[in-house]
């Protein structure tokens, strides 16, 4: 299937994270660690089947790319993701038209959980027999 994500975040280490954390997945993932510059890099090839971004970035933030997303393609699974997880930060994404909340740190059955509603994604492992 090789399902293909747009992850926004300027945190490299949460990108190699999520990169490790998919591993071994069908999914290729691209990274972008501004907001206005994943927006351009969306429009220019929409070919993603998700978007997972970090609210507070560079440029445009998690809320600006959510609607210029939406502007593109409004049927597109969007994610937040982020660390500031008070007041109520899940309900105000899922307002605004989030489809899910990732809190970091990422929790990778969650994480997983989250993907397979959308995509069913397995596992590529090759078994061993000792």
């Amino acid at each position: 299937m090789n399902t293909k994500i747009l992850y926004i975040d300027n945190d490299v280490a949460s990108y190699y994270l999520v990169s490790e954390l998919l591993e071994g997945y069908d999914i290729e993932i691209l990274h972008s660690r501004c907001g206005s510059l994943a927006v351009q890099l969306f429009n220019e090839f929409p070919y993603f089947d998700m978007v997972i971004t970090e609210l507070k970035l560079p440029g445009i933030d998690g809320f600006g790319v959510l609607n210029e997303i939406r502007k593109t393609n409004p049927n597109i699974p969007v994610i937040a993701q982020t660390a500031n997880v008070v007041n109520n930060m899940k309900y105000t994404c899922l307002n605004a038209g989030f489809c899910e909340f990732i809190p970091k740190p990422i929790d990778l059955g969650a994480f997983v959980s989250i993907l397979n509603n959308y995509f069913h994604i397995t596992r590529v492992m090759e078994l061993v027999s000792l």
